[in-house]
């Protein structure tokens, strides 16, 4: 357990990388767009803020110096070269203010209507999104009493991120198992995780993690509806979303990237929409100052912000390289002629920035920057080659004229997913897409609506959206989640059609969503759980203590009222912070309560438990059972060195071992102090899995003792080298690799 001091000393270290990045993101905005203020210049300074952080520690890991001290020091150097960066004749102060100018000049700014909305607009926003609060909060609940339970973030997302603290680097391919290539993923998401373990010493911030995304996806849909005074109304839209089945039982208290990457797209249509809307303004302002023509065009800057929110995206998930590229196509498309280089180069030089680093090592590592695409057209790419599957990988468009699959998985999946009113959630957001592309109130807005459109269609052919057996697309229902991008993009275009211009169509339209809301994801049932206390508290933190100060700041009540508050929540949270880290570190993986909310399960509950007490250990694990859960071998402290068995192969392929002799070489060559051995995880029939051979293999070898069993599972206690001698002649030859039926 962390002790008080402990803790105080992982406070301060988080706040001595925190502070200085908020600090060096917010002058880096002043700078270099220092006439954007409100939500949207908060927007820019997350997006500014997280890339900050992620340059540093990529910077630093690919040295093997990601340390703690180090990326203290380098945050703090850059904050010290911003305080210091002089502002030039360009960037320096707001734009000069527009003198009155006649309408016969041309030169008269578009009026800008209300940001939000009507002030009841206000309430209603800030209660949706407390109810998306709570109903995030009740599953962080289950996570803070249990562990993380969450399958992903057991299997690659949390072991990648303390392989990083570990190996001091982020350039290495860590092994989890041998059935997927998921080493090769982008790891943004998860080098995020790293830097939250390498500063406090545990995992109690990951369990939080999310919630700050979820603050920047309402934040950038209330940047898309401000420019056009339906701020609120597009906030309310995006909770429909946002609340959904899909993301509440994965994301809170999990390592899970898919609102990560859904909210850094949706930033970036942001930025680009108030870059348009604004452009015209600034460019106005400009050519008056310089008695010159206006020359409307993106704003280099917000430009470069905008992309750099679509490369951490892509630098998060695969599945964003899509609407990334959409996005591409689009500001290549609005911009001036005879600009539209310079705009190409300031949005994809921001892109490559956020998220090229993760395809440039697997470029060099397997020779392919995307090794899961192995053929492009006729043209064969390298990739690694599997010896064991988990299941076909089908896409959704395999299955367009089933009606029998359409009848058991795909319509059961997406009422679970989004609710009894699924079809009007699912295809009101496509249709709001396609009427923002057809009669959208300007360029951006109509390119926005093509982009969703498109992630939409990328997403019907994306090899994993239907994965499962022939028939038997069981993957659906977990990987709808990939579509969840697009159809936010397209669900807060609908506000700003301009059928709905006018308060009372705003009315109708609001508690229309609302409806949706409450009748889809049901937030009212979270009421009932038992977690409701921990998720009110959140709320009150996290919503409605934030907000509070908002209205003291615009109400100026008393001076620094708002700055002592602030001042004041953040004491707070540092109070509350120690005994919620101990209860979690208490509870964490016991597996205390009923079979039914033990984690993980798969006859790992013992195992899980018997890790908790282990420090400083090396572990190796063998079945993929133990490696798609290897994440609570690791220990309380995250102390334990947690390897699992394979053998390398080309193009950065990993592969299980075929032989006894094999496997008790590779067990000699980790040096282990404990060995887990587990059956094969059958991914068609979780439930029954398949019995792989590295426990035989131990048979009569006296260097290994069994320290813990449980089914088909047992921890080994390694007390010397093993003799791969002693499989006999017999054995030597064999090829037992597990294979996953009809894969």
């Amino acid at each position: 357990m962390v002790d008080l001091g402990g803790y105080l000393l992982g406070v301060a270290q988080l706040a001595l990388v925190v502070v200085p990045v908020g600090f060096s993101a917010y002058r880096l905005r002043g700078r270099l767009l220092p006439g954007w203020q409100g939500a949207p210049a908060r927007l820019v300074e997350a997006i500014v803020g997280v890339a900050l952080v992620i340059w540093l520690s990529e910077i630093l890991g690919t040295f093997g110096l990601f340390y703690a001290g180090a990326l203290i020091g380098a945050s703090l150097l850059v904050a010290g070269t911003v305080a210091f960066w002089p502002a030039g004749p360009v960037t320096a102060g707001d734009p000069p203010s527009l003198p009155v100018a006649k309408a016969s000049s041309g030169m008269v700014p578009p009026t800008v209507p209300p940001a939000g909305g009507a002030p009841w607009l206000w309430l209603v926003m800030l209660l949706v999104v407390s109810a998306t609060v709570f109903s995030w909060g009740v599953t962080a609940q289950h996570a803070w009493d249990r562990g993380i339970f969450n399958f992903d973030s057991l299997w690659y997302h949390l072991p990648f991120a303390v392989d990083m603290v570990q190996t001091h680097s982020v350039v290495g391919m860590h092994h989890v198992e041998t059935v997927f290539t998921n080493w090769f993923y982008p790891q943004n998401s998860e080098l995020l995780h790293a830097v939250g373990i390498l500063l406090t010493g545990r995992d109690t911030l990951s369990l939080f993690l999310n919630f700050g995304w979820l603050g920047v996806a309402f934040l950038a849909a209330y940047c898309v509806g401000r420019p056009y005074g339906r701020g609120a109304v597009t906030v309310i839209a995006a909770a429909i979303l946002l609340e959904c089945h899909t993301l509440v039982v994965r994301d809170p208290g999990a390592a899970k990237n898919d609102l990560m990457a859904a909210a850094l797209l949706l930033a970036s249509i942001a930025i680009l929409v108030e870059a348009h809307s604004s452009r015209g303004v600034v460019e106005l302002r400009r050519a008056i100052h310089a008695k010159a023509q206006p020359h409307p065009g993106w704003d280099r800057w917000a430009l470069a912000a905008a992309g750099l929110g679509a490369g951490l995206a892509a630098g998060t998930r695969v599945t964003g390289l899509a609407m990334a590229g959409a996005l591409t196509v689009a500001v290549v498309a609005l911009a001036p002629q005879g600009r539209r280089w310079a705009s190409a180069g300031w949005w994809i030089g921001a892109a490559l920035a956020g998220g090229a680093f993760w395809y440039l090592r697997n470029l060099v590592v397997a020779g392919n920057p995307i090794p899961e695409v192995e053929k492009l057209g006729p043209i064969s790419l390298p990739h690694p080659e599997r010896l064991q599957e988990g299941r076909p990988d089908f896409s959704i468009v395999h299955y367009a004229t089933d009606t029998g699959v359409w009848r058991a998985y795909f319509g059961p999946g997406l009422h679970e997913a989004f609710g009894t009113l699924w079809p009007l959630v699912v295809f009101g957001a496509l249709a709001a897409a396609l009427l923002a592309l057809l009669r959208g109130r300007d360029g951006i807005v109509r390119w926005v609506g093509a982009v969703a459109l498109f992630g939409a269609l990328a997403y019907l052919f994306t090899p994993l959206g239907a994965a499962g057996a022939e028939g038997e697309p069981v993957g659906f229902g977990i990987n709808i989640r990939y579509v969840i991008p697009a159809l936010l993009a397209g669900i807060v275009l609908l506000p700003l059609d301009r059928w709905l211009d006018g308060p009372r169509r705003q009315w109708g339209l609001a508690g229309a969503l609302v409806l949706v809301f409450l009748v889809t994801n049901r937030p009212d049932d979270a009421l009932h759980d038992k977690g409701r206390v921990f998720a009110f508290v959140l709320v009150v933190l996290l919503v409605l203590a934030p907000a509070l100060l908002l209205h003291l700041r615009d109400r100026n009540r008393g001076p620094g009222a708002a700055p002592l508050a602030a001042a004041a929540l953040l004491v707070c949270l540092v109070a509350i912070g120690y005994p919620l880290q101990r209860h979690y570190l208490e509870h964490r993986f016991a597996n205390e309560g009923s079979a039914g909310e033990r984690i993980p399960g798969m006859h790992l509950d013992d195992a899980y438990r018997w890790a908790r007490g282990v420090e400083d250990a090396r572990i190796g694990l063998a079945g993929t059972t133990a490696g798609f859960a290897g994440y609570g071998f690791y220990g309380t402290d995250l102390s334990n060195r947690v390897r699992y068995l394979g053998e390398d192969g080309p193009h950065g392929a990993f592969d299980a071992l075929p032989t006894c002799a094999a496997f008790r070489a590779a067990v000699n060559a980790a040096d282990l102090d404990y060995l887990v051995t587990a059956p094969f995880l059958d991914f068609l029939h979780p439930g029954d899995p398949i019995a792989s051979p590295e426990a035989r293999w131990l048979r009569g070898e006296k260097a290994v003792r069994p320290i813990l069993r449980s089914g088909p599972v047992t921890v080994w206690e390694v007390r010397g080298d093993l003799d791969p001698e002693a499989c006999g002649p017999a054995n030597s030859p064999l090829r037992e690799v597990p294979q996953t039926p009809a894969a």
